[in-house]
């Protein structure tokens, strides 16, 4: 006699339900969804399920090129009970905000920005603000999913002239963008008394 295997986290936090309207293939896995949720928060999915595309009529539609775990966790921080990984300690007992491995919210950015999801971006970008990055490492984030309260978060780090030197060697330099390179030196010319 074979034994069901237990459903993950993730596919029970999207099991079917009598507020999901349409199911989601990621990975060959089914994330059961409300349609209304997922274009109230994203023009992709306002765009797919209320455009005029064969995919508005499909019982299924597959997802393609993402992980079924952080596309998964990415939908959930649009719901209530948003999905937590496992073996991640709190910063803080209280604290109600998802918590993610740093590695991880990267990751559910590059979804977020992808399928348009803003209130996920901001939702991550506040936990970028609180994180262990350093500076540069927020600034170069703030940079590539366009977060503005980070990028003046990140560049408010420096509190003096004096941390500025060095800053073309550092790895991070480089990727920045013309326009994040001149807000760091408008920023050090405000710091230097040049306002």
């Amino acid at each position: 006699m074979s034994v069901t295997p237990a459903m993950s986290i993730y596919e029970s936090t999207f099991s079917q339900s009598d507020t999901t309207d349409a199911i989601l293939v990621v990975e060959g896995k089914k994330l059961h969804v409300n349609k209304a949720v997922l274009s109230f928060h994203s023009d992709y999915f306002n765009t797919l399920f209320n455009g005029e595309f064969k995919d508005k009529s499909m019982q299924e539609i597959s997802i393609k090129d993402v992980k079924f775990e952080d596309f998964a966790a990415t939908l959930s921080l649009l719901y209530p009970s948003p999905i937590k990984p496992t073996g991640i300690k709190s910063l803080c007992q209280n604290w109600k905000t998802p918590i993610f491995p740093e590695e991880n919210v990267e990751r559910l950015l590059e979804i977020a920005d992808r399928f348009l999801i803003s209130s996920v971006k901001y939702t991550l970008e506040l936990y970028v603000k609180t994180s262990n990055k350093d500076k540069m490492d927020k600034i170069r984030i703030a940079d590539k999913y366009k977060l503005q309260d980070l990028m003046y978060y990140g560049i408010r780090q420096f509190t003096s002239c004096s941390q500025f030197k060095g800053i073309k060697r550092h790895a991070v330099y480089n990727l920045l963008s013309d326009k994040a390179k001149l807000d760091l030196l408008s920023y050090y010319f405000t710091l230097a008394g040049y306002d």
